[in-house]
């Protein structure tokens, strides 16, 4: 097996022997297999930028496929991370709506035109004319004691905002709270598909926004715990009898998983007229499905896909999050600790989001600017 080449060398963030003359430290990628610590400089600040010291990171499955070029080839070095609480620390001259010491939050996206058809509606996250739309990929996001990123895309957070759960709540919450909020209707009966690091947080929105939930899960030993975020039943997706009394049963079913094997079978317990809504995703190549169109054509059942959401959503989203208490169930780890967080997301199965502390090293190694 060819040995992959480590790249140090980047257009925009300098790479640093000496710490000491570092503006930040990044747990980078410098090829598909290696993660390693990444003293650098950041380019000047833009007029319209923010430079915040990260808090709190949350790792997401997606930073996973990125860095390991299972969404197209990774630009190394690369540090990934779009979830964060931040402090800010420097605001660009033209900045007019934060200033230092404002606490924010930052998610996947990064810029948006705000002139296409689909900004001027309140579709920003789709916006197809700005190259570098998310948060990292030439730019770099949250595996870092420090984040430089457009004025535009940071989120004041209230006052009773949880710093050490929420920063998951960019990422995961936006991405399951969104298409509730574009499709659901007063009395309809949910589903959410899979209980992982997603759909745990979509049982929350849906039983504490008023609905009944049911869980599709693969293990009876998660059921405790579905009752205990919400949720009014549970499914065993391996049964064949529970599957069958499930059909037609949702009006909106939201699938969290990241595999596409079994789309039929869960559009199958979409009620007349239901939403089926996928915001799970995997690996790119592994993405083509199969299903019974002649049953959406007479059932009249709409398929959708939604990725992360606007920035008025994602506002909405955090004061509901406050007023309702709806956060992510977390692991812990320090700064020092990221490879170990990323090996447990990777390879493991966290409960349910891993968060990484980078405050305490960050004022405790006089990165905290």
């Amino acid at each position: 097996m060819t040995e992959e080449k480590e790249v140090y060398e980047h257009p925009l963030y300098k790479y640093c022997k000496d710490e000491k003359e570092a503006d930040a430290i990044a747990w980078a990628f410098v090829n598909s297999k290696k993660m390693v610590r990444f003293p650098f400089k950041f380019p000047e600040l833009g007029p319209n930028e923010i430079r915040a010291n990260i808090l709190y990171a949350g790792l997401c499955h997606s930073d996973v496929l990125t860095v390991r070029s299972l969404w197209g080839p990774a630009p190394y070095p690369i540090a990934p991370g779009h979830e964060m609480v931040c402090e800010v620390s420097q605001v660009g001259s033209e900045v007019k709506d934060f200033k230092k010491g404002d606490l924010v939050g930052f998610g996947t996206q990064r810029d948006s035109c705000d002139k296409c058809k689909w900004c001027l509606r309140g579709e920003e996250e789709v916006c197809p004319n700005v190259k570098e739309r998310g948060t990292y990929g030439k730019y770099w996001g949250g595996y870092s004691t420090a984040l430089q990123q457009p004025a535009k895309f940071f989120f004041h957070l209230p006052e009773k905002f949880d710093l050490k759960r929420g920063p998951p709540l960019f990422c995961a919450g936006i991405t399951t709270f969104y298409p509730m909020k574009k499709f659901l209707k007063e009395g309809m009966n949910t589903a959410v598909v899979g209980i992982g690091g997603l759909g745990h947080l979509a049982i929350q929105f849906l039983h504490k926004l008023g609905y009944k939930v049911t869980a599709f899960t693969t293990s009876k030993d998660k059921i405790p715990l579905i009752k205990q975020l919400g949720g009014d039943e549970a499914i065993i997706s391996t049964d064949p009898e529970q599957m069958k009394n499930a059909t037609g049963k949702f009006d909106f079913v939201i699938n969290t998983l990241p595999t596409f094997d079994k789309i039929d079978d869960y559009i199958n317990t979409v009620a007349l007229c239901g939403y089926y809504v996928q915001v799970g995703a995997g690996n790119i190549t592994e993405a083509n499905v199969t299903f019974n169109a002649f049953s959406l054509i007479v059932k009249e059942i709409k398929i959708a896909g939604s990725c992360v959401g606007p920035r008025q959503v994602i506002n909405d989203m955090v004061k509901i999050c406050v007023e309702k208490d709806i956060y992510p169930m977390i692991e812990e780890f320090s700064f020092e600790d990221f490879p170990k967080a990323f090996n447990r997301l990777e390879n493991e199965r966290p409960k349910f989001r891993c968060v990484v502390n980078v405050k305490d090293f960050a004022e405790k190694n006089g990165f905290k600017k």
